[in-house]
């Protein structure tokens, strides 16, 4: 047997014990009382991306590379919520105004610039990683890594209404059998680059707020 085809059978082999593992798992009604419960949020204001701040210095290949996660990220959230109604975005520009607050509490600027633009509540977002992938999407020496967070505020109150983290540094299919079938379905058997990475991470983050969505 070759490697060709001895590769398609384990492929498919951990494709039916993963369907096996997790295809009786019983529904539950925690999203449909989640979701009951939610605040009458009619309006929310979208900050421009960050790049998170850190102790000790980056190198210009480290801040190059944070900078284009900054612009990619920006995109995929104007994609990504282009068609949301309630959902608007703030400039670079308007933001500046208020930088001075940013830089001694984001949480506490981020719910002034709320109220300054009649906003209920307001998402923040920012990039602690991007390394791109070093080669090919079938023969990768280094793979791409990504790494991202998110809050949204709401204005009258600071309360945080959804958060979440996405750290990932994409692993070979067979390294995690548990996610297996979930990864091999979006990305096929091959290396994603940072962009697909990122992307990948922002919908599934930005999919479990239901606030977010339409």
């Amino acid at each position: 047997m070759n490697l060709a085809k001895l590769h398609t059978i384990l492929l498919l082999g951990c494709s039916l014990l993963v369907a096996s593992l997790t295809g009786c798992a019983p529904a539950t009604t925690a999203q449909t009382q989640q979701e009951e419960e939610l605040l009458p949020i009619k309006t929310i204001l979208v900050l421009p991306v960050e790049i998170a701040t850190e102790s000790g210095t980056r190198s210009p290949q480290e801040k190059a590379q944070l900078e284009q996660g900054q612009r990619v990220l920006d995109t995929i959230l104007a994609e990504q919520f282009a068609s949301n109604e309630k959902i608007t975005f703030l400039t670079e520009g308007q933001r500046d105004s208020f930088n001075k607050e940013f830089a001694n509490c984001r949480t506490t600027a981020a719910v002034t610039i709320c109220r300054t633009y009649k906003a209920e509540a307001v998402l923040i977002c920012s990039v602690q990683r991007f390394r791109e992938r070093d080669g090919d999407e079938y023969s990768a020496a280094t793979p791409a890594s990504v790494s991202f967070n998110y809050k949204l505020i709401m204005a009258g109150s600071g309360q945080v209404l959804c958060s979440g983290a996405f750290n990932e540094t994409q692993q070979p299919l067979l390294s995690d059998i548990f996610q297996f079938a979930d990864k091999a379905s979006k990305r096929g058997v091959r290396w994603i680059n940072a962009e697909a990475l990122l992307r990948e991470g922002a919908q599934k983050k930005f999919a479990n707020c239901p606030y977010l969505k339409k």
